[in-house]
C-alpha cells in the first residue's frame, strides 16, 4: 500500500494506491452508513457491486458517460432525489467513476446541505492521477468548461489500478496524455518510464510520481492562484479543442494536441512526439487559432484581461507566461 498526503492545513485527507484496493476500501472509513454512489453507465457492474456490498444499503446514482453529462441537468437531479429521500447531512457521496463523475460527484458534495464528506475512487487513469486530486469540482455551462464550480476537497482517494484492465484504449492513452504533462512539467522520470517497451511494469510508479507532482503544487497553491497554473500546460488550447469539437476529443487528445502545439520550437519536441505517437495520441491542431480564439477568450483563469499560458523551455522547467486578451492570438500564431 501506498499512501500520500495531502497534508493541506483546514482539510488533509490520504490518497491510497494498491491493486485491488476496490475490494478492501471500505476497511478504511469510519463509517459504512448513509452513502450515496454516483456512478455512470460505462462503469462495469462488477465494479459498482463491489463498492455497493461494502456498504450499508448506499443509494445509488448512474449519470450517461460523457463530458456532456457533467452538466446542471444532472447536478439538480441529483440534488432534489437526494432531497427528496432526506439524504442528511453526515452523508458520504462515493465518486465511482472517471473525471467527469468525479467534478459533478464533487460539486453536488460542495453543495448539498452547504457541503457533505465526499470520496473519489476513480476508474480511469486520467482521474486517478489528475482530477482526484486536488479538490477542483465543476459541472459545465453551455458556453465554456468547468465554468461552475468549488474547491472542495475529498476526505479520500482510493486508486487501484487493477480497475484499469477494463478501461478502453482510448481512454488509457487519454490519460497517459494527462501523464506526459506531468514528466515534462516537472518530473522527467515519468517520459523515462514511458519510454520503456515495457511501461505498463512502472504503472503504479508512474501513478505515484504524477500524484506526488501534483500534490506538491496543491500543497503550496491550493486555490490556484499561482504556481498551481503550471498543470495548465496544453490546457488553454486543448479546453477550446473539446469545445470546438463538442467534446469529440477526449481531455488528454485536447491536451496532447496543445502541448505539442506549445512544444514546437522546443529542443525536446521530437521525444514528446514520439512518445505521442506511441500512445496515438493526436499532435497536430486540427483548427486555426482565428476558431479557437472565442474559447479561449472565455477561459476562467482570465484575471484583469489577462490569460496565464504555461511553456516549457527544458524538460522539468515550466514557466508561467502572462498574456492580455488582445496579443493572446498574435501570442499563439508566434509561439510556433
Amino acid at each position: 500500500m501506498i499512501e500520500l498526503t495531502i497534508d493541506l492545513s483546514n482539510n488533509p485527507y490520504t490518497v491510497y494506491l494498491e491493486e485491488h484496493l476496490l475490494n478492501h476500501f471500505s476497511s478504511y472509513l469510519s463509517s459504512l452508513d448513509h452513502m450515496v454512489i454516483v456512478t455512470d453507465s460505462g462503469i462495469p457492474l462488477e465494479y459498482i457491486d463491489c463498492v455497493k456490498n461494502q456498504l450499508n444499503n448506499p443509494t445509488v446514482f448512474t449519470i450517461p458517460s460523457g463530458e456532456s453529462s457533467k452538466n446542471l441537468t444532472n447536478y439538480q437531479a441529483i440534488i432534489e432525489e437526494m432531497i427528496s429521500l432526506n439524504i442528511p447531512k453526515t452523508a458520504t457521496i462515493i465518486a465511482l467513476g472517471g473525471g467527469v463523475v468525479g467534478d459533478l460527484a464533487g460539486f453536488i458534495a460542495s453543495t448539498y446541505m452547504r457541503g457533505i464528506d465526499f470520496i473519489q475512487i476513480p476508474t480511469t487513469l486520467l482521474a486517478q492521477i489528475d482530477s482526484s486530486v486536488g479538490g477542483k469540482v465543476a459541472v459545465n455551462s453551455r458556453q465554456a468548461k468547468n465554468a461552475i464550480g468549488s474547491f472542495y476537497q475529498p476526505k479520500a482517494v482510493f486508486i487501484d489500478p487493477s480497475v484499469l484492465q477494463t478501461l478502453e484504449e482510448r481512454q488509457l492513452n487519454s490519460g497517459l496524455g494527462e501523464m506526459l504533462k506531468y514528466g515534462l512539467i516537472a518530473d522527467p522520470r515519468i517520459l523515462t518510464m514511458l519510454e520503456a517497451q515495457n511501461w505498463t511494469d512502472h504503472l503504479i510508479s508512474l501513478i505515484e510520481h504524477s500524484i506526488s507532482v501534483k500534490r506538491s503544487l496543491v500543497l503550496e497553491d491550493e486555490l490556484d492562484q499561482g504556481i498551481r497554473h503550471i498543470l495548465n500546460y496544453g490546457h488553454t488550447l486543448g479546453h477550446a479543442i473539446e469545445q470546438y469539437s463538442n467534446y469529440q476529443y477526449l481531455h488528454g487528445e485536447a491536451v496532447a494536441i496543445g502541448m505539442a502545439y506549445m512544444a514546437k520550437k522546443k529542443a525536446f519536441s521530437p521525444r514528446l512526439k514520439t512518445l505521442l505517437k506511441k500512445f496515438n495520441l493526436p499532435i497536430d491542431l486540427p483548427y486555426s487559432i482565428d476558431e479557437l480564439i472565442p474559447y479561449i477568450v472565455k477561459d476562467k483563469k482570465i484575471h484583469k484581461d489577462v490569460l496565464h499560458f504555461v511553456e516549457v523551455d527544458a524538460l522539468g522547467k515550466a514557466k508561467i507566461v502572462p498574456i492580455a486578451l488582445e496579443s493572446i492570438s498574435t501570442y499563439l500564431k508566434e509561439v510556433v
